[in-house]
Protein backbone atom coordinates (compact mmCIF):
# COMPACT_ATOMS: atom_id res chain seq x y z
CA UNK A 1 0.00 0.00 0.00
CA UNK A 2 2.88 2.38 0.93
CA UNK A 3 4.59 1.89 -2.72
CA UNK A 4 1.36 2.39 -3.96
CA UNK A 5 1.15 5.80 -2.40
CA UNK A 6 4.24 6.91 -3.61
CA UNK A 7 3.02 5.89 -7.36
CA UNK A 8 -0.23 7.82 -7.16
CA UNK A 9 1.16 11.17 -5.60
CA UNK A 10 1.57 14.31 -7.23
CA UNK A 11 3.38 17.22 -6.66
CA UNK A 12 2.26 20.92 -7.07
CA UNK A 13 3.81 24.34 -7.23
CA UNK A 14 2.57 27.18 -5.62
CA UNK A 15 2.81 30.42 -7.02
CA UNK A 16 2.44 33.35 -3.52
CA UNK A 17 1.58 36.44 -4.14
CA UNK A 18 2.48 37.63 -7.31
CA UNK A 19 -0.25 40.19 -8.13
CA UNK A 20 -0.54 43.78 -9.70
CA UNK A 21 -0.40 45.67 -5.98
CA UNK A 22 2.85 43.96 -5.03
CA UNK A 23 4.31 43.59 -8.54
CA UNK A 24 2.87 45.34 -10.93
CA UNK A 25 2.85 48.48 -13.14
CA UNK A 26 0.61 50.17 -10.37
CA UNK A 27 1.95 48.72 -7.08
CA UNK A 28 2.24 51.26 -4.65
CA UNK A 29 5.12 52.44 -2.08
CA UNK A 30 6.74 50.01 -0.58
CA UNK A 31 6.32 48.01 -4.01
CA UNK A 32 6.82 46.72 -5.97
CA UNK A 33 9.58 43.97 -5.03
CA UNK A 34 13.11 45.08 -6.23
CA UNK A 35 13.29 43.37 -9.28
CA UNK A 36 10.16 41.77 -9.91
CA UNK A 37 10.90 41.68 -13.85
CA UNK A 38 13.82 39.48 -12.47
CA UNK A 39 11.17 37.67 -10.20
CA UNK A 40 8.64 36.74 -12.83
CA UNK A 41 10.69 35.61 -15.58
CA UNK A 42 12.04 33.14 -13.05
CA UNK A 43 8.61 32.23 -11.86
CA UNK A 44 7.27 31.67 -15.43
CA UNK A 45 10.24 29.58 -16.42
CA UNK A 46 9.46 27.20 -13.19
CA UNK A 47 5.51 27.24 -14.19
CA UNK A 48 7.13 26.02 -18.19
CA UNK A 49 8.86 23.05 -16.11
CA UNK A 50 6.09 22.22 -13.93
CA UNK A 51 3.81 22.15 -16.73
CA UNK A 52 6.22 19.75 -18.97
CA UNK A 53 6.56 17.53 -15.60
CA UNK A 54 2.83 17.26 -15.59
CA UNK A 55 3.05 19.25 -12.30
CA UNK A 56 0.16 20.82 -11.07
CA UNK A 57 0.60 24.82 -11.20
CA UNK A 58 -1.26 26.21 -7.58
CA UNK A 59 -2.13 30.50 -8.17
CA UNK A 60 -2.21 32.02 -4.48
CA UNK A 61 -3.86 35.35 -3.82
CA UNK A 62 -4.06 37.74 -1.18
CA UNK A 63 -7.04 39.07 -0.25
CA UNK A 64 -7.97 40.99 2.68
CA UNK A 65 -11.86 40.81 3.45
CA UNK A 66 -13.67 42.45 6.39
CA UNK A 67 -13.58 45.20 8.35
CA UNK A 68 -10.22 43.28 10.47
CA UNK A 69 -8.48 42.39 6.76
CA UNK A 70 -9.18 45.84 5.54
CA UNK A 71 -8.02 47.61 8.59
CA UNK A 72 -4.28 45.48 8.53
CA UNK A 73 -4.04 46.44 5.09
CA UNK A 74 -4.78 50.00 5.04
CA UNK A 75 -2.05 50.27 8.58
CA UNK A 76 0.61 47.59 7.20
CA UNK A 77 0.07 47.73 3.65
CA UNK A 78 -0.86 50.92 2.43
CA UNK A 79 -4.44 49.61 1.51
CA UNK A 80 -2.92 46.71 -0.91
CA UNK A 81 -4.94 43.79 -1.76
CA UNK A 82 -8.50 44.40 -0.88
CA UNK A 83 -10.57 41.84 -1.95
CA UNK A 84 -12.61 42.93 -5.01
CA UNK A 85 -9.63 45.07 -6.33
CA UNK A 86 -7.98 45.31 -9.40
CA UNK A 87 -4.83 44.96 -7.47
CA UNK A 88 -5.48 41.39 -6.01
CA UNK A 89 -5.19 40.00 -9.92
CA UNK A 90 -2.44 37.85 -10.36
CA UNK A 91 0.07 39.77 -12.27
CA UNK A 92 -0.45 40.02 -15.78
CA UNK A 93 3.42 39.09 -16.73
CA UNK A 94 2.52 35.67 -14.82
CA UNK A 95 2.22 32.66 -17.33
CA UNK A 96 -1.02 31.33 -15.95
CA UNK A 97 -1.66 27.25 -17.19
CA UNK A 98 -4.52 26.62 -14.65
CA UNK A 99 -7.59 27.49 -13.06
CA UNK A 100 -5.99 26.43 -9.74
CA UNK A 101 -6.26 29.83 -8.31
CA UNK A 102 -6.86 30.38 -4.48
CA UNK A 103 -7.39 33.47 -2.48
CA UNK A 104 -6.10 33.72 1.28
CA UNK A 105 -7.14 35.82 4.06
CA UNK A 106 -3.58 35.23 5.90
CA UNK A 107 -0.73 34.31 5.25
CA UNK A 108 -0.41 30.87 5.34
CA UNK A 109 -2.21 29.60 1.82
CA UNK A 110 -3.93 26.73 4.01
CA UNK A 111 -6.19 29.37 5.67
CA UNK A 112 -8.16 28.42 2.91
CA UNK A 113 -9.60 25.19 3.49
CA UNK A 114 -10.64 24.86 -0.62
CA UNK A 115 -6.84 24.52 -1.16
CA UNK A 116 -6.28 21.49 1.27
CA UNK A 117 -9.43 19.66 -0.29
CA UNK A 118 -7.96 19.94 -3.74
CA UNK A 119 -4.60 19.04 -2.86
CA UNK A 120 -6.05 15.93 -1.46
CA UNK A 121 -8.41 15.06 -4.29
CA UNK A 122 -5.09 15.17 -6.60
CA UNK A 123 -3.17 13.37 -4.36
CA UNK A 124 -0.42 15.92 -3.94
CA UNK A 125 2.26 14.95 -1.01
CA UNK A 126 5.11 17.66 -2.31
CA UNK A 127 4.94 21.32 -2.74
CA UNK A 128 7.35 23.56 -3.87
CA UNK A 129 6.94 27.08 -2.36
CA UNK A 130 7.95 30.43 -5.44
CA UNK A 131 6.48 33.78 -4.77
CA UNK A 132 6.48 36.57 -2.13
CA UNK A 133 7.51 37.41 0.67
CA UNK A 134 9.96 34.96 1.90
CA UNK A 135 9.60 35.83 5.49
CA UNK A 136 5.74 36.16 5.55
CA UNK A 137 3.41 34.14 3.42
CA UNK A 138 5.46 32.04 1.90
CA UNK A 139 7.05 31.10 5.05
CA UNK A 140 3.57 30.47 6.53
CA UNK A 141 2.12 28.64 3.82
CA UNK A 142 5.75 26.79 4.04
CA UNK A 143 5.10 25.84 7.64
CA UNK A 144 1.43 25.26 7.43
CA UNK A 145 2.48 22.33 4.56
CA UNK A 146 4.52 20.81 6.81
CA UNK A 147 2.14 20.84 9.77
CA UNK A 148 0.18 18.48 7.57
CA UNK A 149 2.66 15.97 6.36
CA UNK A 150 3.88 17.73 3.05
CA UNK A 151 7.36 17.51 1.55
CA UNK A 152 8.06 20.68 1.36
CA UNK A 153 11.02 23.13 -1.04
CA UNK A 154 11.34 26.55 -1.44
CA UNK A 155 12.56 27.14 -4.94
CA UNK A 156 15.03 30.09 -3.79
CA UNK A 157 15.67 31.80 -7.12
CA UNK A 158 11.91 31.71 -7.37
CA UNK A 159 10.90 34.12 -4.26
CA UNK A 160 11.11 37.99 -2.94
CA UNK A 161 12.37 39.06 0.18
CA UNK A 162 11.32 42.82 1.18
CA UNK A 163 14.18 43.10 3.78
CA UNK A 164 17.33 41.38 1.61
CA UNK A 165 19.59 41.54 4.40
CA UNK A 166 17.51 38.82 6.17
CA UNK A 167 18.05 36.27 3.76
CA UNK A 168 21.02 34.18 5.46
CA UNK A 169 18.74 34.19 8.85
CA UNK A 170 16.01 33.38 6.81
CA UNK A 171 18.06 30.25 4.77
CA UNK A 172 19.23 29.10 8.30
CA UNK A 173 15.35 29.17 9.72
CA UNK A 174 13.76 27.36 6.75
CA UNK A 175 16.07 24.35 7.56
CA UNK A 176 15.88 24.32 11.09
CA UNK A 177 12.00 23.72 10.31
CA UNK A 178 12.92 21.20 7.75
CA UNK A 179 12.16 23.30 4.77
CA UNK A 180 14.07 22.27 1.62
CA UNK A 181 15.80 24.93 -0.40
CA UNK A 182 16.71 24.29 -3.86
CA UNK A 183 17.75 26.42 -7.32
CA UNK A 184 14.96 26.19 -10.30
CA UNK A 185 17.83 24.29 -11.75
CA UNK A 186 17.27 21.53 -9.37
CA UNK A 187 14.04 21.21 -9.83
Amino acid sequence: MENEKCVDSQKAVFVIDIQEDYTGDTAKAPFPYKDSSNLITKVNKIIEVASEKNIIVVYIRQEFDGVLGKMFSKLFCNGTAIKGNQGTEIDKRINIKSNNIFSKGAPDAFSNSVLEEFLKKHRVNTIYLVGLDAEYCVYATAKGALKRGYNVSIIKDGIALKAEWKWNELIKKYERDGIKIISSEDF
